[in-house]
């Protein structure tokens, strides 16, 4: 016959007992982000946001008495690796929701698969309208095409009184939909579009295009297109006599990089931008100061602006989880996406909160300038910081 346990051992396995029980397992999330390719250094940036947002919450707390585990996944800047990412995070890993996406050539994918498994996905970086007008209802983003027109066409009709604008954009949904809504706006504001043409990303070769520009005689060119293309047709355009009163590139020239590429090639060009070091939603320079000096501290480097994108989707994120979970079970694909819907958090990037399509209920961004080697906010007027330099362009030799 077995002897009985003392009541200390008892006791002690009890306490055990309790603990383990008390506990709480990890909850996972799924990000899926381009590590490595083509757009590794856009993704690197959204990703370590995504990181700071989560180390921070269980550093602190604050996901919903449970702390959260990032399922890191590499989609390698390739859809069909995108794809195979969601399908085993949502699948396989069990992931209660998915965050990330630079290209909504990666992200359109991995909404797919949200959706099959009832899984909610916050994107990071998403301005494909098509992807908001299906109906899925668990997927939610950041960003949207709004937020861009009202910048881009507002600071040409209201500060720069063009004669006319080329539009040039790289023939990608995100980009085609854009010009799409600035010729109209720009049609209704009276302004010409003298050329609307697409290209491929990546382009190596600008001439074509800058012939049709000169033919076209628009003082003007907005540039929908990605940081490494605007490095390319900025280089050519400077050798070239175009007689140009502005260069606004719509998407990346916000980055740090493109001051340290073009030197002082990049003197006078115009941006936009939701947010970078310096650059916040009014009321929020505190939040933005330690996020800047956080991050700093974590990766030995300034924050990229994207990567405000990415912290600003894991906030969103983690405040539904805290809404929708407990220490005891995690929640449901319903309860998460249902608490999704009601976040409403005041960020550096500005206001998070999504309307029933999943698009966001505000996004907005700035145009900036670079004067003597910074960023200077010159439109819209409740957020400049200074005026705008016009005219803004000049070729190589200074003529």
């Amino acid at each position: 016959m077995p002897r009985a346990l003392s009541p200390i051992l008892l006791a002690l396995i009890l306490l055990l007992v309790d603990r383990a029980a008390a506990a709480s397992p990890e909850v996972p999330i799924g990000a899926v982000n381009s590590l490595t390719g083509a757009f590794a250094a856009q993704g690197t940036a959204i990703h370590r946001g995504i990181l700071l947002a989560v180390e921070e919450a269980n550093a602190a707390g604050r996901s919903g008495g449970r702390p959260v585990r990032l399922l890191v996944q590499d989609d390698e800047g390739r859809p069909e690796r995108a794809l195979a990412a969601a399908e085993r995070l949502a699948g396989r890993d069990g992931a209660v929701a998915l965050i990330g996406g630079y290209v909504d050539s990666l992200v359109g994918p991995i909404s797919e698969v949200a959706e099959r498994y009832r899984t909610p996905y916050v994107a990071t970086a998403s301005l494909d309208e098509r992807l908001t007008h299906r109906g899925y209802r668990f997927f939610f983003r950041v960003s949207s095409l709004d937020g861009y027109v009202q910048a881009t066409v507002g600071f040409l009709r209201e500060v720069v009184h063009p004669l006319g604008v080329a539009l040039l954009s790289a023939n990608t949904p995100g980009a085609s939909q854009l010009a799409h809504r600035q010729k109209e706006a720009l049609d209704a504001a009276g302004v010409p579009v003298l050329l609307d043409d697409r290209f491929t990303p990546g382009l190596r070769d600008f001439v074509p295009l800058l012939t049709r520009v000169q033919a076209a005689r628009a003082p003007v060119i907005v540039s929908n297109a990605f940081f490494g293309d605007h490095l390319v047709l900025v280089r050519q355009l400077r050798a070239r006599r175009l007689g140009l009163t502005a260069f606004l590139g719509t998407f990346g020239m916000e980055f740090p990089q493109v001051i340290q590429e073009l030197g002082p090639a990049s003197e006078g060009l115009f941006g936009t931008t939701a947010w970078q070091p310096g650059i916040t939603a009014p009321g929020t320079e505190e939040a933005s100061r330690a996020f800047t000096e956080d991050f700093r501290r974590r990766f030995g480097e300034p924050p990229p602006p994207l990567s405000m994108h990415g912290y600003a989707a894991a906030r969103a994120l983690l405040a539904a989880l805290r809404a929708a979970g407990g220490p005891a079970d995690p929640p449901t694909g319903e309860a998460l996406r249902d608490a999704l819907a009601r976040v409403d958090l005041r960020l550096p990037m500005g206001r998070v909160a999504f309307a029933e399509n999943g698009e966001p209920r505000e996004y907005r961004r700035v145009v900036i300038q670079i004067q003597g080697g910074r960023y200077v906010v010159v439109y819209p007027p409740d957020r400049a910081t200074g005026r705008a330099r016009l005219p803004a362009f000049q070729q190589e030799d200074g003529r």
